[in-house]
C-alpha cells in the first residue's frame, strides 16, 4: 500500500510507484472524481497536434504579430 499524506492547501504528492504504474509525467493532466467512497483518478489524454495541425492554428490565431522579432526587441528596449 503507498500512501501520501494531504497538506493544509489540499495538495498530495503521488506516490513514484503510483504514478509509474499510471505512465504520469509531469505536465500530464488526471481528472478527480469521488465515487462509491472512494477517491478515483483518470489521467487524461492530451491531444497529440502534427507539425500542419500547429502550423494552420498559427496562421488562422488573430493574436499575430505584425513585426519582426527584430523590431519587437527593439520597441521594448
Amino acid at each position: 500500500m503507498s500512501t501520501a499524506a494531504i497538506g493544509e492547501q489540499r495538495q498530495t504528492t503521488l506516490p513514484a510507484d503510483i504514478s509509474e504504474a499510471a505512465g504520469l509525467k509531469p505536465g500530464d493532466q488526471v481528472d478527480w472524481r469521488f465515487e462509491d467512497g472512494e477517491i478515483r483518478g483518470r489521467k487524461l489524454s492530451r491531444p497529440r497536434w502534427t507539425k500542419a495541425q500547429a502550423l494552420r492554428a498559427i496562421e488562422q490565431s488573430p493574436l499575430r504579430f505584425t513585426a519582426s522579432w527584430e523590431q519587437l526587441k527593439e520597441e521594448t528596449r
